[in-house]
């Protein structure tokens, strides 16, 4: 670089003889940056001109080019040109109007409750962009004033009920406000559960278990942690159910006892048709019999007081029975044949779903209660089972070749191959799309790898024919054995990982390899 330079002063003094100059200082400094710039040398102090420029906008720029401004010295003069300028006459309007904007961007953001926002807004003021005019600045500090006179941080009193006083950083108060959650401790969470369990527990039919709720209750409210035994989880559960079909039954025999004074009912207006001349007073028999129903226990209030309505309508128009009456018999026949037939079509639905419409085999729904039952049978009789994970390979490029009829025919046909493979114990169900889970009872991790196997082998050799295509399906698979995990869930978490392998090595097989 020395050599460089040593270079660049010698031809730059050359250059000035070869031209007339004198040497003076301005002459020297403008050839022997001239030199430099030709040569390719770099200094720092011929490059002010150029740094110098760079700061300045656009607008100088090219005011700059225009001018053919080559040296510091004519850069400076051009400056002083533009101080002395009329235009500027403004700017001290300006900046006055850029310091009242400041402080009540300062303001603003001090409002925010955020110890890093207001040093940011303190920093970043002074690196504003000054390049406006008064009456921009002016629009901008007004409506950061108005921003701050709008603003209400009411909302932060809220925060009081919890234990927070400090509320001028948005930092510590989630400190706080965490510190208050842990102090309140886990125990008090767990008796407000406690409480909004029991409730539940309450029956709203029958009475019959009121004591088995009483003593779980008892125990839960001396004892909250209980909700942490299996065991105990288990009992909630069972008692639920009990409580449910009890409620049906009640249910039931309400609905008898109803039906039977329907047809108290049916029986003394057909008499009354036939005697109709003391019509009023039989009718008011019945409705004395009607007011004798007592449902009050039963949430059945309702259903009583529209059968006396019934009865006063009755009443009222007692005398225009005759036809008219044997035709509401009719009527009253025909309903109670359609309500019958409702009833028949409620259980098919309550059958359906336990049933998927599609495969004929049991629904989601159908299958975790299953694996419920199967999961008590273990725990109480050490009844081990199997849990079986099926998917369809490629099932997306079915869909997509051959259309969503072709696939739902797929689906069906390995349904059918499940259930053909199944025993009578065994639960085939359909757990979504193209998934299927089948809970093999009493059978080991190899007898089920086994049973996965013949239905993979038997679906590969087979081809479906959908509108004369053939269609060539595989299947993988993962199994799991309960008694080699905590618990139900996980035997399925790890026949479900076992399925992802196989399908990870490339499919059409079971996992894992026995």
């Amino acid at each position: 670089m020395a050599t460089s330079v040593n270079q660049v002063i010698k031809e730059t003094i050359q250059a000035i003889k070869e031209r007339g100059l004198v040497l003076t200082p301005d002459n020297y400094a403008e050839v022997f940056c001239e030199t430099a710039k030709k040569n390719g040398v770099i200094v720092p102090d011929c490059q002010k001109l150029e740094k110098y420029v760079g700061r300045l906008n656009d607008e100088f720029k090219a005011q700059l080019k225009q001018k053919n401004v080559k040296s510091v010295d004519e850069l400076f003069a051009f400056m002083a040109s533009r101080l002395n300028s009329p235009s500027l006459v403004e700017y001290p309007k300006l900046i006055a109007a850029l310091c009242a904007m400041s402080k009540k961007v300062l303001q603003a953001a001090a409002a925010l409750h955020n110890k890093s926002a207001r040093k940011l807004a303190e920093a970043s003021i002074e690196a504003l962009n000054r390049r406006t005019d008064a009456q921009t600045a002016d629009r901008i500090k007004d409506k950061w004033f108005d921003f701050l006179t709008d603003y209400d941080d009411s909302f932060l009193k809220r925060l009081n009920d919890y234990g927070i006083k400090k509320t001028d950083d948005l930092a510590e108060m989630v400190a706080e406000l965490d510190g208050a959650i842990r102090s309140a401790g886990s125990a008090g969470a767990c008796e407000e559960f406690v409480s909004l369990l029991t409730a539940t527990l309450e029956p709203s039919i029958t009475d019959k278990i009121i004591g088995d709720i009483d003593r779980i209750t008892k125990n839960l409210k001396d004892e909250p942690r209980l909700l942490e035994s299996l065991k105990f989880r288990n009992d909630i559960k069972n008692l639920t159910k009990k409580r449910i079909e009890l409620d049906k039954a009640e249910i039931s025999s309400k609905i008898a006892a109803l039906d039977k004074v329907l047809e108290g009912i049916d029986g003394r207006i057909l008499r009354l048709i036939d005697s109709s001349k003391d019509g009023s007073d039989k009718m008011g028999f019945i409705r004395r019999d009607l007011g004798l129903i007592n449902l009050s226990k039963d949430s059945f209030e309702g259903i009583r007081d529209k059968m006396l309505g019934i009865a006063d309508m009755l009443d009222g128009e007692i005398r225009q029975l005759g036809e008219q009456m044997m035709s509401d018999q009719l009527t009253i026949k025909e309903l109670q044949e359609k309500i019958s037939a409702l009833e028949t079509q409620l259980e098919d639905a309550k059958a359906q779903s336990r049933e998927d419409f599609l495969t004929k085999t049991a629904t989601r729904k159908a299958f975790v209660e299953e694996l419920e039952r199967f999961e008590n049978e273990y725990l109480k009789n050490g009844l081990d089972y199997c849990v079986c994970f099926f998917d369809i390979d490629h099932f997306k490029k079915i869909n997509d070749a051959y259309g969503h009829d072709a696939g739902d025919t797929v689906i069906a046909s390995v349904a059918k191959t499940l259930l053909k493979a199944s025993r009578k114990e065994d639960i085939v169900s359909r757990y979504g799309g193209e998934e299927f889970v089948v809970l093999l009872p009493g059978l080991s991790l190899e007898q089920s790898v086994e049973f996965a196997g013949r239905v993979r082998t038997t679906l590969k050799n087979s081809k479906f024919l959908y509108k004369e295509e053939r269609i060539s399906v595989t299947i993988s698979c993962g199994a799991a054995v309960r008694s080699a995990y905590q618990s139900s869930a996980a035997a399925l978490e790890a026949s479900d990982k076992m399925l992802y392998e196989a399908k990870q090595n490339g499919r059409d097989q079971v996992m894992p390899k026995i």
